[in-house]
C-alpha cells in the first residue's frame, strides 16, 4: 500500500517536472509552487494536498490512469521507474498496463538538468558537508610543530 507520504512524495517529484494533477469533472488542475519550504512541502502543496484529497476519485497526475483514491488503496504501491529513476505507481498484485509518467515528456529523462528531489534541510546537508570535511582533514593534535633552520 503507498501510505499518504509516498503519495505526496511522488507528486512533488511529478511537480517539479511540470506535471500537474488534474481534476477530470471539474477540468482544473493543481500545480503548486513552491512545492518545498525547505525540507518539508510548503503551504501551497499542503492546498493542492486538500483539494486533491476532497476530489480523490476525481484526480490524477497528467498522463496517468490511476486515480489519487487508487494509489491511496491497498492495492498500489510507490516505486521507481526502470526508465527514469522517477517515482512510479505500480499494482501490488497484477500488472499495470499504463506508462510511467514520464512517457509524455519528450525531454525526459534528460541527465543534463538537475534531477528532481525530496525537500531538504539546509542546515542538516551543511552538516553533513562539515562531517565530510572534517573526516578527510589530518587530526593537527598530533603532529609535531615543524622546525624551520
Amino acid at each position: 500500500m503507498a501510505s499518504v507520504q509516498k503519495v505526496q512524495s511522488y507528486l512533488a517529484y511529478w511537480f517539479q517536472l511540470g506535471k500537474p494533477v488534474v481534476f477530470q469533472h471539474s477540468q482544473t488542475q493543481c500545480l503548486p509552487s513552491p512545492i518545498f519550504h525547505g525540507s518539508q512541502l510548503s503551504v501551497a502543496f499542503h492546498h493542492c494536498w486538500q483539494t486533491i484529497l476532497q476530489n480523490s476519485a476525481d484526480s490524477f497526475l497528467r498522463g496517468t490512469d490511476e486515480s489519487i483514491a487508487d494509489l491511496l488503496s491497498d492495492e498500489w504501491d510507490i516505486v521507481d521507474c526502470a526508465r527514469c529513476v522517477m517515482p512510479l505507481p505500480m499494482l501490488v498484485h497484477g500488472v499495470k498496463s499504463s506508462p510511467c509518467p514520464c512517457g509524455d515528456l519528450d525531454s525526459w529523462p534528460n541527465s543534463e538538468v538537475p534531477q528532481p528531489r525530496a525537500g531538504v534541510c539546509s542546515s542538516q546537508q551543511l552538516d553533513d558537508i562539515r562531517q565530510r570535511l572534517g573526516d578527510r582533514l589530518p587530526d593537527r593534535r598530533h603532529q609535531s610543530p615543524e622546525l624551520s633552520v
